[in-house]
């Protein structure tokens, strides 16, 4: 779903907007998530600050609400993640003025604004970067198949490849080594 914004005419007016975003039609972080029905509610909010020397800099600020669902990095279920973020943007007239000015402003991300903004991109992108880099259940087990020991039994932990090289820490004690 498309969804534009003038950004620089919301600025100036100083209105808020609100809305829906579909989950289904961010292909982008669809293809994080487990399950991707939903939407994320969003709010936006413009607003501009006069400088001394005249003119006036542009501003807005967009916060996310909802519940993601991501699989889970041990079981692969899905981990209901409650999603909330608040950015505030400094807004630029080109890309160029944006590149520049975002390594100097430490409060602001700064983005080039324009009268046709892909607001829903910019949703997209804020919910992807809110995710965590490894999500998992607070109490999570290992699926059945990696608890399953050598001998077939399920529900016993196999023993671990490297506890035999535990032998070989402080000089080698109880080992089998013979030497010449």
């Amino acid at each position: 779903m498309e969804c534009t914004v003038d950004t620089f005419a919301l600025a100036r007016s100083g209105r808020q907007l609100h809305g829906e975003q579909a989950i289904v039609g961010m292909e982008r972080l669809a293809s994080l998530l487990a399950d991707e029905r939903g939407s994320i509610g969003w709010r936006l909010h413009g607003w501009e600050v006069a400088r001394p020397e005249g003119g006036a800099d542009a501003f807005m600020a967009l916060a996310l609400t909802g519940t993601l669902q991501v699989p889970c990095v041990r079981c692969t279920g899905p981990v209901a993640l409650p999603l909330s973020v608040e950015r505030e943007y400094r807004l630029v007239a080109t890309e160029a003025e944006a590149e520049r000015l975002d390594l100097e402003d430490t409060r602001y991300d700064v983005l080039a604004g324009n009268r046709h903004f892909d607001l829903a991109g910019l949703i997209e992108d804020e919910a992807i970067l809110a995710l965590p880099i490894t999500p998992r259940h607070e109490h999570c087990e290992m699926p059945a198949t990696a608890r399953t020991a050598s001998d077939g039994q399920p529900g016993r932990r196999q023993a671990s490849p490297f506890a035999s090289l535990k032998r070989f820490r402080n000089g080698a004690q109880d080992t089998d080594i013979i030497e010449d």
